[in-house]
């Protein structure tokens, strides 16, 4: 109507009357009509999606940064220091970032995408390979110590030191992220570094000289490196006692290895977290490497073909058919940059250290036939169809065991004879290449021995039990069928069992001939022996790499990945969720620009701005729509950073916010593992209750609350309520309280008791009310309602609440109130609190609540920490 009015105004204006009701004038109303139709209905953009989008005020994006890195709530001094602009406001936010709560952020972060932490249960540096001789050693002298003395300490000190070297090596990959961060260091430093993070245990389990603060402290962790690697070899000499049941390196041989370190990528840990076998062929490495460095997610890269035909190739489909070369040419390059590394991470483990190929590659067993022709009259012909390359050999064997020693013979089989072996392009194609008896004279005798006569009409060759290994002369790779023509002679017990196949392998080969070589997009990798260290610069060179990083760290900030595009565009929700995958990634590049260059002028690839910069980010700060539309609302789903808190998180919160943590434990028990000595309930009983992960079968953070996990928030609230209010109404000094300074257990006058409850929202929930706002006054009716019911002096009957809940309840309050417990039996040595010396404390208080004011607060204190405000960030 304003436009309506305006236009008729400047009609007016020039002399031309367009009295409303007229046709002109009704034309004019439909056009502006259509127009203002059109306008409304052009589709929203990257650009304009957060047009209508109040931003988060400076005091709130500061808490909420604080709880994420420091897991606390902002100082008046930051909230000040951040107030004014931009700039201030990032110096304020990287000034959070320092201290132990900052590493425990990195080190989650990292682990949420890496989940690497499933193997600190496991063996990781495999003592009874040898390959580290010091830790193989070291093992074997304690664990004899342990066997001969059959004393607990004994076993506790091997326990302990077991379990340290674990930790040590098992947060090798996380450990780097964080120093790299925490050092200003550039951030492809996570892969090309040139040394491993350890620990003292784990250094010395390398054979490093490495020196640390406190040499006794598992979780001190330092750059070291892996200097007495010994590759199993001549001269390699290790004993499995059984009566230690361990083994313990006797000579390490002279193979010791250069260990080519590649920062993360070559992490014993990270290779066993993602193992290689005799079919995935380093595969799951390369996939991972993918994801995590470069930011692609190969397995979605394209689609995964059904048509039978095409799964039916066997012409080696990941080199030729069409429908799997699409991500094998992508994937098995990399695959092969990790030529070099076994199953289970070991360096180059096979005999003599020349490579990490699996046995199957090395020595294949080939197709079995049994042959049931007794003469040269009924010969038979056993074909097999395989994949040869130029320079393979054909292994067949006589799989039956006729060897027979002094004190044993095996099961007798019919002895073979073999009367052509010819290789064609394919079956009952033309000849390609055969094979003639002189040269199976050469390549299957034994001791020099021939075994070859005449039998019926033709010359042939009689065999019984050799492995036979045949050179073929061969134009190109290629799938090619073998034909042997054979019968066996009609003695012995069995039927004789022929086994032939193709043999790719040959004797300084570290990667499989039937694959694409090492390399990288489309570049080779110059050298065998460290084509991981090549791999990790390449990766870093590419621009990917920069878009991946914002990607790996999207998550431990969001509280959800970055989005992907919808794949059906029957989905209600389609046209919102593909718009927020356009500006996510459209935010994504942003980022990795900043990233690669340097953010605010400063040095590039730096980790903490660019946390700094997601923080900043319209995608984090958005806090209210302004307008219902539909699609903007759908995009705008996962902006604001309005998560759930993780356990850690919430546990973190609690503690900083109250000065109490739920279960908050520290253990000397040795039979725990080092990673499990520090501990509260959230982080340990409930972990998986509460939308946690074990890097395992669990291993993706709940993003919303479920029914379980409100009983556990629930259950949460209601065993700290009650000893927080302890400490700040009957055993804290008013300066030193946190939430209740200011006001008593008498107090009970609602102009008070309300402008407490103003102090308590904004402390514990970020929110900002009035004395009588609804917030407010649903707290208040709690908080009154507790009063009406009178009940008796609860305090007094039940002053231990839940304090034995966390070791550190009286800390600053009773000195000497914890105190080591156990002995030197089997149960080894713990934490506890000194219950005489806290009984005879707090007979001493007067825990007296008359007004029953104290009680109210427990309720309203539990109501407050169920609210969704304090579970989300």
């Amino acid at each position: 109507a304003l436009v309506l009015n305006k236009i008729q105004g400047v009609a007016h204006g020039g002399g031309v009357q367009v009295p409303a009701g007229t046709p002109e004038f009704e034309d004019m109303e439909r056009f502006l009509r259509l127009l203002g139709e059109e306008i409304s209905s052009t589709p929203l953009t990257p650009q304009t999606l957060f047009d209508t989008v109040t931003m988060a005020p400076t005091r709130k994006t500061l808490r909420r940064a604080a709880l994420i890195f420091a897991g606390r709530i902002p100082t008046d001094a930051e909230y000040a220091a951040a107030q004014g602009s931009a700039d201030a406001l990032r110096a304020a936010i990287r000034g959070l970032m320092t201290g132990p709560e900052f590493h425990e952020f990195l080190l989650r972060g990292a682990n949420d995408r890496l989940l690497t932490d499933r193997e600190l249960r496991e063996d990781i540096l495999d003592e009874r390979s040898g390959h580290f001789v010091d830790f193989t050693n070291e093992h074997y002298r304690l664990r004899r110590a342990a066997v001969e003395s059959d004393d607990p300490r004994d076993w506790r000190k091997l326990d302990q030191w077991y379990s340290d070297v674990l930790h040590g090596a098992g947060r090798a990959p996380l450990e780097l992220i964080a120093h790299v961060a925490e050092n200003d260091l550039p951030y492809t430093e996570v892969l090309t570094a040139d040394y491993i993070m350890a620990n003292p245990q784990a250094a010395g389990a390398y054979g490093a000289t490495t020196r640390f603060d406190d040499p006794e402290d598992p979780h001190e962790f330092k750059p070291s490196r892996i200097v007495r690697y010994y590759r199993r070899g001549d001269g390699f000499e290790i004993e499995d006692d059984p009566v230690v049941d361990a083994s313990r390196v006797l000579d390490p041989g002279h193979l010791i290895t250069d260990y080519p370190h590649a920062g993360i990528l070559n992490t014993t840990v990270f290779l066993k977290r993602y193992p290689t076998t005799a079919t995935n062929r380093n595969r799951a490495r390369s996939r991972w490497t993918y994801y995590h460095f470069l930011g692609l997610d190969i397995e979605k890269s394209a689609s995964r073909t059904t048509d039978p035909e095409a799964l039916a190739d066997t012409n080696n489909p990941t080199m030729f058919n069409p429908a799997c070369t699409v991500c094998h040419r992508v994937l098995d390059p990399v695959a092969g940059a990790f030529q070099n590394y076994f199953d289970a991470g070991q360096y180059r483990a096979n005999w003599g250290g020349v490579d990490s190929l699996d046995e199957f590659y090395r020595n294949p067993e080939g197709t079995v036939f049994e042959v049931h022709a007794d003469s040269w009259e009924d010969r038979q012909t056993f074909s097999i169809t395989e994949w040869f390359v130029r320079g393979s050999s054909l292994l067949f064997q006589h799989v039956n065991n006729n060897y027979c020693d002094e004190n044993d013979c095996g099961t007798s089989g019919r002895d073979l004879r073999l009367d052509e072996l010819v290789v064609r392009s394919s079956p009952g194609g033309p000849l390609v290449h055969r094979v003639t008896w002189e040269v199976l004279d050469e390549h299957c005798m034994y001791d020099g021995q021939y075994n070859r006569g005449r039998f019926g009409a033709d010359d042939h060759y009689q065999w019984w039990g050799w492995d036979c290994e045949i050179p073929l002369q061969l134009p190109a790779d290629g799938t090619y069928t073998v034909e042997i023509v054979a019968w066996a002679d009609r003695s012995g017990d069995e039927l004789a069992k022929l086994a032939f196949g193709a043999k790719l392998y040959e004797e300084g080969d570290t990667w499989y001939r039937d694959m694409r070589a090492p390399g990288f997009a489309d570049d080779l990798a110059p050298d065998s022996d460290n084509s991981v260290q090549w791999l990790a610069r390449e990766i870093v060179a590419d621009a990917r790499f920069a878009e991946a990083t914002v990607k790996f760290w999207w998550p431990a900030i969001m509280g959800s990945e970055v989005a992907e595009p919808p794949e059906d565009e029957g989905d209600a929700d389609f046209e919102g969720r593909l718009l927020a995958a356009n500006a996510q990634d459209a935010e994504v590049q942003r980022l990795a620009r900043g990233f690669r260059s340097g953010f605010q002028g400063r040095s590039a690839y730096n980790l903490k701005d660019l946390l700094v910069e997601i923080v900043l980010s319209e995608w984090f700060r958005a806090d209210a729509v302004k307008d219902a539309d539909p699609v903007r609302r759908v995009a705008l789903r996962d902006a604001g950073g309005k998560r759930l808190l993780t356990p850690q998180e919430l546990a973190r919160k609690t503690a900083a916010l109250t000065g109490y943590q739920w279960g908050r434990w520290i253990s000397l028990d040795v039979w725990r593992a080092t990673s499990q000595l520090r501990y509260s309930a959230l982080t340990r009983d409930y972990r998986l209750l509460y939308g946690g992960i074990d890097s395992d079968g669990v291993s993706e953070r709940a993003r919303d609350i479920t029914s379980v996990m409100a009983g556990v928030a629930q259950r949460h609230a209601a065993e700290v309520s009650c000893p927080i209010i302890m400490r700040e109404l009957f055993l804290l000094p008013d300066s030193r309280r946190r939430l209740f300074a200011g006001i008593d257990r008498y107090v009970t006058a609602p102009e008070v008791v309300r402008r407490k409850l103003v102090e308590l929202y904004d402390a514990m929930l970020g929110v900002q009310v009035t004395p009588h706002s609804p917030d407010v006054d649903s707290a208040y009716r709690i908080f009154v309602g507790v009063l009406e019911r009178e009940h008796a002096d609860w305090f007094t009957a039940n002053w231990r609440c839940s304090i034995w809940d966390d070791i550190y309840f009286f800390e600053g309050i009773l000195d000497d109130a914890v105190k080591e417990y156990g002995d030197e039996d089997e149960y080894g040595r713990h934490y506890e609190l000194d219950w005489d010396h806290v009984d005879a404390f707090m007979e001493n208080i007067d825990f007296s609540d008359p007004r029953h004011a104290a009680r109210a607060w427990v309720s309203v204190l539990a109501y407050l920490l169920m609210d969704y405000r304090y579970l989300y960030l």
